[in-house]
């Protein structure tokens, strides 16, 4: 009867394990997302000149995580949830499957001074640096035309 348990309780353990998804960064090409509002993501690095700097970001206390919804070549973003004010449009240029350049779509929603900084500087590189279940945690990059690198760690997550 052991027996029977035993290969009973590890037949359950092998179908787990094969039915278990592991998320790629193809995963995170489109769908819905959510941002997190974490420790991390206020942290913020500039190298300029081989000099480094470290700065924390003041967020609001109530922006708790930001939704994404991402199409093809697209991506919009609502502060706080969907139907909270008025969404970012953004461009996504897939430079690989796990990296991407963001840039504000100015077609669809007018800029403010930083989101037109950020377009005249090339926009946000975004990398992988890990996935772990339902998130991907990246490291997000901005190279500005006078030479400063500003980044920032994050993480997006699955719905």
């Amino acid at each position: 009867m052991k027996k029977y348990i035993i290969t009973f309780f590890m037949a359950i353990l092998l179908s787990i394990g094969i039915n278990a998804q592991e998320l790629t960064c193809a995963d995170f090409q489109t769908g819905k997302f959510y941002i997190p509002t974490t420790e991390e993501l206020k942290k913020f690095t500039i190298i300029k000149n081989d000099s480094v700097q470290e700065f924390t970001l003041n967020l609001d206390s109530i922006v708790t995580n930001t939704v994404v919804i991402r199409k093809k070549g697209t991506q919009m973003e609502w502060i706080n949830g969907i139907g909270n004010e008025q969404p970012f449009h953004e461009i996504i240029e897939w430079i690989d499957d796990c990296t991407y350049r963001l840039t504000y779509d100015e077609s669809k929603m007018e800029l403010d001074e930083m989101k037109k900084w950020t377009n005249d500087n090339n926009g946000i590189v975004v990398s992988k640096r890990r996935i772990e279940k339902n998130c991907m945690f990246y490291n997000a990059t901005m190279t500005t035309n006078s030479g400063e690198t500003i980044s920032q760690n994050g993480v997006i997550c699955k719905e």
